[in-house]
C-alpha cells in the first residue's frame, strides 16, 4: 500500500524479465564500442555506472491514484449474514416407545431369523415388561449422551390420553423453546397415508390412530420429530399437508384479528381529542408492528426411517432399530456396519471387540474420542459441501441448536446405511443425496486404521506387551490437502470442502497453530474467502482463542481477526465481552515480549487497524481503550520504520478519541497532536494523510475552553504546511480538518475574515473602497452581536487565526485536482450563502457586481470580435490548404471562446464572491471560463447532495464534511497480502501484456541501434501529415508507442497515432482562463505510460488513459497539484512551467517564472529540495543526468546557463554558471545515451555545446544568422540537432556543426507559402522528428 510497485521483481534475473528501460540508461550497445573507446563520454561520467541494471517503478500506480482515495461497495455488497438470528435450544424430549412385546403388528411379516435388537437389547431375553423398560432406559441414555442439558420423558406403549396429555405438558414446560419427539412404532402398524400413527387403547387390546393434525395441536411449535418405523415417509407427507393447512388458517385469522383492531381503533379515534388521538397513534401502528404470524408449522424439523413404500430393513445382523441407532449411537453403528462389508476384518476382529473399543467419547486423545471427532468433521463437512448453496438452511440445522445439528450429522450416516439396504431416509427439510460423497471413504479410511491396532490394544488391556496407540492422520491428511488446494487451486473463488475441518482442527493443541496458519492464508484470499470462514462457524473459535497465552498464535490470530474485522466491523461487543480487546493491546503495547514476534510492526499495525475499529462509533469500545492506554501506545510508535504501522496508529488514535473529549485530553497531557503533528512532514503520502485525519477528528470538539481553543489554532498553523503537499489525498483531509474548525467556530468569526479579505482586495484595486471595507467591518460585528454576543464579537480579530483558514480555503477552492477544490467550494460557500443572507453584505455584493458588470460586457465583445476574426482567417487559411493537401485528419471545431455558465473559482475572495453573486441571480447572462474546480451551474442543485432536493440558497449546508479516508484505508487488509501480486504472476493477463511490452520495447530498441548508425544521411523524407485544427505549440513522442501528443493554445491536447495519422483522443487540460500548457513529459514509457502536463500557473497533471484505449474512453485524471508556487508574472516573455523527468529515480525538476528549481519526489509526492538558481531571469529549459539525477542544468531567459549539484546545499548548489549566449536560452538539452553531448540554443539563432568540467563551451556554430531561432531538440542518441527560426526554415546538424539537411514547410497552393514552426521533437528511439507548423499541421520527418 505505501510502496511503489516493481516491474516484475520476482523475474529481475530471468532474462524476459530485464527492464527495457535499463539498456535505455545504460548505453549498451556494441556496435558503438569502438567510436566509445575514440570518443569518450562528456563531462566525465563514468561509462560503467550506465550499465548498472536499474529497476524501474511504476509511479502514480498504486492504489490511492487508481481509486482517488475513495472506498469501494464491493465489501458491503460481498457481506453476508452469518450470525445466527436467534439461538433455539432443545430443551425437553419425549421418547415415545411403542413396541408391544411378543406380538407383532398385523400388517409386517418379519423374517426368520430377523433383526430384533432394541437400543441394543435383546427384547426377548427378559420378561416383556422389564425389556421395555431396559430399552427405554437405555435409549433415554443415548439421547443424554448426545446431550445432556436436555430433559427427556419416556412414554412406553402409550394409550391415546396419555400421549395427548404428556404431549400438552411438555409443551407447556418448554414454552417457546424446542422439543424432541422420537416415534418408535415397531410394534403397531404403519402409519396411514392420511396422517395417522397408532398407539394403544389403556387394556392394550387395541390400536388405537392418533392424529398428525391432534398431535401437532398438542405439541405446538417448534419441535423436531424422529419417526422410526416402516413408511415412516407416509407420516411427512401427511404432515406437510397439515402444516400447510395450518399457515394459510393462521394468515387468514391475523388478517381478520388485524382489520377488526383498525375498525375498532379508528371507531374510537373519531370519538376522542385530538390529544387522545395522538396518543392511540402508537396503539394504530402496533398490530402492523407484530408478525401476522410468530412459527410456521411448515418449518418444522422431520426425520423419518424410510420412504411412504418402504419396510425396515430386517437382516438379523442389524439391531430392528437401525435408523435409531444411527442418529443416537453413531460410532458404534458405522463401526459394526462397516466390519460387515469387510470381510478381511472378521479374521482377528469381532463384533464384541467392536463394543469394547477403548476409551471415552469426549477424551478425543483415546480411539473412541478420536473416531467421535473425525466423523463430527467428515459429518460437518458433506454437509457444508452439500448445502453451500443454502446457507442459512446450513445454519438452521446444523448451527443454531446443538441438539438438531447432532441429529442431522448422524442423519447423514443413516442414510447412507439405510439406503445400502434399500430404505430411503426422508427429512424436513429435505437435504442433498450424501451416501456418496467422497469424504465418507475418508472416515472408512480412519475406522480401518482405528480397527488394525484394536487387537493390540485389547491384548494390553489383557496385560500383554504394552502397546501405544498411534493417533490417526487423518486431520493432518486433510489439512496437507487444504495447504495443496491454496497453492494450486486458490485462483477461482471456489470454497474448499476442507474448510470445516479446519474447525475441527482448532480443537486440537497439536495442530492448532498449523491450521490458523492455513487458515490465514485462506482468509487473505479476499472478503469472500472471511464470508465462507464466518459461514462455516470459524468466529467463535478464533473469539475463544483470544484467551489463550500462547506467544506463537499471537501473529496469525492478530492476522486473522485483522481480516474479520475488515470485512464484517459488527464484532465490537463480542471483542468487549471477556475483554477480548486487551489481547491487541498487549500487542499494540511496546515491551520485550513481542520482539520475537517477526515483522511485529506489521502485526502491531494489524492491531492498532482492530483497535481503531473496535472504538469506531462505539463509546464502549473507546472508554476500553482509554482504559487501557491505547494513546500511550500508540504514541510510542510514531516514529517506527514500518509506514503502515505509523499510519494506523494515526488512524487508531483518530477512532479513540473521536467526539470524546476524555480522550483528547489524554492526548493533550502526552503532547500527542505535536506528535501527529509532526507526521505532517511523513515520506508517505498514506501516513500524511492519515496524520491529517487524526487531526481532523481531534479538531472537531464543540466543547472547546480556551487552553483547547489554543491548542487546535497551534495545530492548523502547523497543518498550514497541508497546502503544498504534492498528494491530493492529503490536502482533502486537510479541507475536511478545516470544515470541523468553520462548523465549531461559528460564521461570525468568518465572516469578520471575509470582510478583511474583500477591504485588502479592495485595497489594493483603489483607495475608493476603503469605506466599503468599513461597512462589512461593521456589518461582521454586528453579526457577531447578534448571534454570539458582544463577548464573542471583542474576542474575535482581524489578525486571528481565522482570517488564515480562510485564505487557505480560498486557495483550496481553486486546487488543480477536483477533489480537493469541490471539498474546500462546499465549505467556502457555506459561508458565502451566508453572506448573501446578510441584508448589507448582500446589497455591497450587488454593488460590486454592477460596478464590474459594464467592464465585463465590453471584454467581452472585444474579445467575442478577436474571436470572430481569428475564425474567419482560419477557415479561410484552411480553404487554401486543403487544395494542396492530400491527406488530412480534421478533429472537428471545439470552440472554448464560448462555454456553459459556470461559477468560476478564484483565490480573491472578491472576484469568487462577485461572480457567486451574479451567478445567483444573473447566471444566463454571463458566461464564464470554467476549469476543473467549477460547480454546477444552479445553485440548489449545488448543494442538492449535502442540504436535501428542497433546499433554498439560505438553508445551511451539511457541515462538517464527512471524509472517506478511514473506511478506504481499512480495505488495505481486505487485499491479498501473502500472494504475489498479479502483475507477477506468471500466466496473468496483465504479466502477458508487461511481458508482451517487454519484447515489442527490446525489438524498437535494436532498430534504433541500426538507424542511429545513418543518421548522419539527408531528413527530408516526409513519413506523415496531420491536421491538428489548431496550431501546437509542444510536441512529445513516446519512446515505444507510436503516440504523438501535441498541446495547442487552448489548453487542448490531441493524441494522434503518427504511424497512422489518426487522432486517438482529445483532452481538456482545464486549465483557468489565460493560461496555457507549458511542458509535457510522458512517465512510466516502459509499460502503460502516464501524460504528465505542466502549465504556467505552476500546476502539474498526470493523465492515465491518455490515449483512450483503456476501459474509459476519456483520460482520467490520476493526481495534480501546485508544483510550483510564487510565480513571478512580467509584461515581458514568460516561460511558465518547464520540467525535467527522470524515470529512474522518481524525481521531477521544475522550474520557470520562479527563483527556485523546485525537485519533487514523486514517489513521496512532496518536494524535497527547493535549489535557488541565483539568476535574474526566468527558467527556459531544464535537463540532467538521468541516471543518478545529481546534475541538473537550466537555461535561463537571460541567455545564461546554470549547472546544479543537488547532492549540496541549496544555496550553494550551483556550481558552474556561463552567459555565453545574449539572449532567451530556447532549449539546452543533456544526451541520455551516446556521448552524452550538452547542447543549448540561443534565441539569437546560436547553438552550443558544453562540457560541465570546462568554464567556457567547446564548440559554437551559427544555426540562424540574423534571425531568431525559435525551436530547438536534441536526439537522445544520435549526434543530430534539429534548429527552427523564424527564417521559416528548419535545419538538421550533427554535432560537429555540419549541416545534414534544411527544411522548409510550406502550405498553400503549390507550397507557394512558407510556414513558421513553432516546436520540434525527436523521437527517444527513432530516427524520426515532428515539427509543427502555424498552419496547424503536424508533419514528421525521417532518414531518406
Amino acid at each position: 500500500m505505501v510502496t511503489a510497485t516493481q516491474l516484475d521483481q520476482s523475474n529481475i534475473h530471468n532474462e524476459d524479465a530485464r527492464s527495457t528501460s535499463s539498456t535505455l540508461v545504460s548505453g549498451e550497445h556494441r556496435n558503438e564500442d569502438e567510436r566509445n573507446r575514440t570518443n569518450p563520454i562528456r563531462h566525465g561520467f563514468d561509462q560503467e555506472s550506465y550499465e548498472e541494471d536499474i529497476i524501474r517503478f511504476l509511479y502514480f500506480s498504486e492504489k490511492r491514484h487508481d481509486t482517488n482515495a475513495k472506498p469501494g461497495q464491493l465489501i458491503q455488497k460481498a457481506l453476508k449474514d452469518w450470525r445466527l438470528k436467534e439461538r433455539i435450544k432443545t430443551v425437553s424430549g419425549l421418547l415415545v416407545v411403542c413396541l408391544n412385546i411378543g406380538t407383532d403388528p398385523p400388517d409386517v411379516v418379519k423374517t426368520n431369523p430377523c433383526a430384533k435388537l432394541e437400543c441394543w437389547i435383546d427384547p426377548f431375553l427378559l420378561i416383556p415388561q422389564k425389556s421395555l423398560e431396559a430399552i427405554g432406559k437405555s435409549l433415554h441414555n443415548q439421547y443424554e449422551t448426545i446431550n445432556g442439558r436436555t430433559r427427556f420423558k419416556l412414554s412406553l406403549d402409550p394409550s391415546v390420553e396419555e400421549t395427548k396429555k404428556v404431549c400438552c405438558q411438555m409443551r407447556r414446560n418448554a414454552k417457546e423453546e424446542r422439543i424432541l419427539f422420537h416415534y418408535n412404532g415397531h410394534g403397531v402398524p404403519k402409519p396411514t397415508t392420511s396422517g395417522e400413527i397408532w398407539v394403544f387403547n389403556r387394556n392394550y387390546t387395541q390400536y388405537i390412530p392418533v392424529s398428525l393434525f391432534d398431535l401437532q395441536s398438542w405439541l405446538g411449535s417448534p419441535v423436531i420429530y424422529v419417526w422410526d418405523c416402516s413408511a415412516a415417509g407416509n407420516i411427512i407427507n401427511a404432515f406437510n399437508r397439515f402444516a400447510e393447512q395450518r399457515d394459510i388458517e393462521a394468515t387468514r385469522l391475523a388478517q381478520q384479528q388485524q382489520q377488526q383492531q383498525q375498525q375498532q381503533l379508528q371507531q374510537q379515534q373519531q370519538q376522542q381529542s385530538q390529544q387522545q388521538q395522538q396518543k392511540h397513534d402508537s396503539i394504530l401502528a402496533t398490530p402492523t408492528q407484530i408478525p401476522m404470524q410468530q412459527v410456521s408449522w411448515k418449518d418444522s424439523i422431520q426425520l423419518a426411517a424410510c420412504g411412504p413404500n418402504e419396510t425396515l430393513p430386517m437382516n438379523p445382523d442389524l439391531p430392528a432399530d437401525v435408523f435409531t441407532a444411527c442418529l443416537t449411537t453413531p460410532i458404534e453403528m458405522s463401526l459394526r456396519w462397516l466390519v460387515m462389508r469387510n470381510p478381511l476384518l472378521t479374521s482377528n476382529i469381532t463384533m464384541d471387540m467392536v463394543l469394547q473399543l477403548p476409551g471415552r467419547s469426549t477424551e478425543r486423545r483415546t480411539p473412541l474420542g478420536e473416531l467421535n471427532w473425525i466423523f463430527t468433521a467428515v459429518t460437518d463437512t458433506i454437509a457444508w459441501c452439500v448445502l453451500q448453496d443454502q446457507p442459512d438452511l446450513f445454519k438452521r440445522l446444523f448451527r443454531q441448536d446443538l441438539m438438531v445439528a447432532s441429529m442431522f450429522r448422524n442423519y447423514l450416516l443413516a442414510e447412507r446405511i439405510m439406503r445400502s439396504y434399500q430404505c430411503t431416509p426422508m427429512s424436513t427439510p429435505k437435504l442433498p443425496e450424501t451416501h456418496d460423497h467422497p469424504m465418507w471413504q475418508a472416515w472408512d479410511l480412519a475406522v480401518d486404521m482405528c480397527l488394525f491396532q484394536l487387537p493390540s490394544l485389547k491384548v494390553a488391556e489383557a496385560g500383554g506387551p504394552s502397546y501405544e496407540y498411534q493417533s490417526s492422520t487423518f486431520f493432518s491428511e486433510q489439512l496437507t490437502a487444504f495447504e495443496v488446494w491454496l497453492s494450486e487451486g486458490a485462483v477461482n473463488p471456489k470454497i474448499p470442502e476442507q474448510l470445516p475441518i479446519v474447525l475441527q482442527v482448532l480443537l486440537s493443541q497439536v495442530h492448532r497453530l498449523r491450521a490458523l496458519i492455513l487458515l490465514s492464508r485462506f482468509l487473505d484470499l479476499g472478503p469472500w474467502a472471511v464470508n465462507a470462514a464466518l459461514s462455516v462457524g470459524i468466529f467463535p473459535y478464533v473469539l475463544k482463542l483470544l484467551q489463550s497465552p500462547a506467544a506463537e498464535l499471537k501473529p496469525v490470530l492478530v492476522f486473522i481477526w485483522a481480516r474479520i474485522l475488515a470485512v464484517d466491523r459488527s464484532c465490537q461487543n463480542d471483542l468487549l465481552k471477556d475483554h477480548g480487546y486487551a489481547y491487541f493491546i498487549n500487542i499494540l503495547t511496546p515491551n520485550n515480549a513481542m520482539l520475537s514476534i517477526p515483522h511485529v510492526s506489521e502485526h502491531r499495525a494489524m492491531s492498532a487497524f482492530i483497535l481503531s475499529v473496535f472504538c469506531t462509533h462505539f463509546k464502549m469500545g473507546q472508554q476500553a481503550c482509554l482504559r487501557g492506554n491505547v494513546i500511550s501506545a500508540c504514541l510510542a510508535h510514531v516514529k517506527d520504520p514500518d509506514p503502515l504501522l505509523r499510519q494506523w496508529i494515526c488512524l487508531c488514535l483518530a477512532q479513540v478519541w473521536m467526539n470524546n473529549t476524555e480522550a483528547k485530553a489524554v492526548a493533550i497531557a502526552e503532547n500527542g497532536h505535536k506528535k501527529i503533528c509532526a507526521l505532517l512532514n511523513d515520506h508517505v503520502p498514506e501516513v500524511r494523510a492519515s496524520a491529517m485525519y487524526a487531526l481532523g477528528t481531534f479538531l472537531a470538539e464543540p466543547n472547546k475552553t480556551e487552553a483547547i481553543l489554543n491548542i487546535e489554532h497551534n495545530i492548523v498553523v502547523s497543518a498550514l504546511t497541508v497546502m503544498s503537499d504534492g498528494s491530493p489525498m492529503v490536502r482533502k483531509e486537510f479541507v475536511v480538518a478545516l470544515s470541523h474548525v468553520v462548523d465549531h467556530a461559528g460564521t461570525s468569526k468568518f465572516l469578520a475574515a471575509a470582510s478583511q479579505t474583500i477591504e485588502e482586495e479592495q485595497h489594493q484595486r483603489s483607495s475608493e473602497n476603503r469605506n466599503k471595507g468599513g461597512l462589512l467591518r461593521q456589518t461582521a460585528s454586528s453579526l457577531e452581536d447578534y448571534y454570539f454576543g458582544s463577548s464573542s464579537a471583542a474576542a474575535t480579530s482581524y489578525d486571528s487565526i481565522y482570517l488564515m483558514i480562510w485564505k487557505a480555503l480560498l486557495n483550496l477552492s481553486v486546487d488543480p485536482h477536483p477533489e480537493v477544490a469541490k471539498a474546500a467550494s462546499v465549505v467556502v460557500d457555506h459561508i458565502n450563502m451566508v453572506l448573501l443572507s446578510t441584508p448589507t453584505i448582500g446589497e455591497y455584493a450587488s454593488n460590486l457586481a454592477r460596478e464590474t458588470m459594464i467592464a465585463q460586457q465590453q471584454h467581452q465583445q472585444l474579445q467575442q470580435q478577436r474571436q470572430q476574426q481569428q475564425q474567419q482567417q482560419q477557415l479561410l487559411q484552411h480553404d487554401i490548404n486543403s487544395l494542396d493537401r492530400s491527406y488530412s485528419v480534421h478533429l472537428g471545431d471545439y470552440d472554448k471562446g464560448r462555454r456553459p455558465a459556470k461559477l468560476t473559482r478564484s483565490a480573491s475572495f472578491a472576484s469568487t464572491f462577485r461572480t457567486f453573486y451574479n451567478f445567483g441571480n444573473n447566471s444566463s447572462n454571463n458566461n464564464h471560463h470554467h476549469n476543473e474546480s467549477t460547480i454546477d451551474p444552479v445553485r440548489r442543485q449545488l448543494y442538492k447532495s449535502q442540504s436535501g432536493p428542497e433546499s433554498s440558497p439560505s438553508d445551511d449546508i451539511l457541515m462538517p464534511i464527512s471524509s472517506t479516508f478511514y473506511n478506504w484505508s481499512c480495505e488495505y487488509f481486505t487485499e491479498p497480502q501473502m500472494r504475489v501480486a498479479e502483475a507477477d504472476e506468471p500466466g496473468s493477463v496483465v504479466y502477458t501484456q508487461r511481458k508482451w511490452r517487454r519484447n515489442r520495447n527490446e525489438k524498437i530498441l535494436q532498430e534504433s541501434v541500426v538507424t542511429r548508425n545513418v543518421s548522419g544521411r539527408c531528413w527530408e523524407d516526409q513519413v506523415n501529415t496531420m491536421y491538428n485544427d489548431t496550431e501546437a505549440s509542444l510536441l512529445l513522442l513516446h519512446q515505444f508507442e507510436p503516440h504523438l501528443v501535441a498541446a495547442d493554445h487552448l489548453n487542448c491536447l490531441v493524441v494522434w497515432d503518427w504511424k497512422q495519422g489518426t487522432p486517438l483522443s482529445v483532452i481538456d487540460n482545464g486549465n483557468p482562463p489565460q493560461s496555457r500548457i507549458t511542458d509535457l513529459k510522458f512517465m512510466n514509457e516502459e509499460d502503460e505510460g502516464l501524460l504528465m502536463v505542466g502549465s504556467d500557473d505552476g500546476v502539474v497533471r498526470i493523465y492515465k488513459n491518455y490515449d483512450g484505449s483503456g476501459d474509459q474512453e476519456q483520460a482520467v485524471l490520476v493526481s495534480s497539484w501546485r508544483a510550483l508556487k510564487e510565480m513571478e508574472k512580467s509584461s515581458g516573455k514568460q516561460s511558465g512551467l518547464v520540467s525535467d523527468w527522470h524515470q529512474s529515480r522518481g524525481l521531477l525538476f521544475t522550474g520557470g517564472d520562479a527563483r527556485v528549481i523546485k525537485v519533487w519526489d514523486v514517489h513521496q509526492e512532496m518536494p524535497v529540495m527547493d535549489i535557488l538558481t541565483q539568476s535574474q531571469g526566468c527558467v527556459t529549459s531544464i535537463t540532467g543526468d538521468q541516471v543518478n539525477s545529481n546534475i541538473i542544468v537550466a537555461g535561463f531567459g537571460d541567455g545564461s546557463i546554470g549547472v546544479y549539484d543537488r547532492r549540496l546545499s541549496p544555496d550553494e548548489a550551483l556550481v558552474k554558471k556561463w552567459s555565453e549566449h545574449k539572449a532567451w536560452v530556447t532549449g539546452i538539452h543533456l544526451q541520455r545515451e551516446g556521448h552524452r553531448e550538452l547542447v543549448s540554443g540561443g534565441f539569437e539563432g546560436d547553438i552550443k555545446i558544453w562540457d560541465i568540467r570546462e568554464s567556457q563551451s567547446i564548440q559554437t556554430f551559427e544555426a540562424h544568422s540574423h534571425h531568431e531561432m525559435t525551436a530547438m531538440a536534441v536526439h537522445d542518441h544520435s549526434s543530430v540537432i534539429a534548429s527552427a527560426g523564424d527564417d521559416q526554415v528548419v535545419k538538421i546538424w550533427n554535432m560537429n556543426g555540419q549541416r545534414l539537411s534544411t527544411l522548409r514547410p510550406s502550405s498553400g497552393f503549390l507550397g507557394q507559402k512558407s510556414l513558421s514552426t513553432r516546436t520540434l521533437t525527436f523521437h527517444p528511439n527513432l530516427m524520426v522528428m515532428a515539427a509543427s507548423g502555424n498552419d496547424g499541421y503536424i508533419t514528421l520527418y525521417g532518414i531518406h
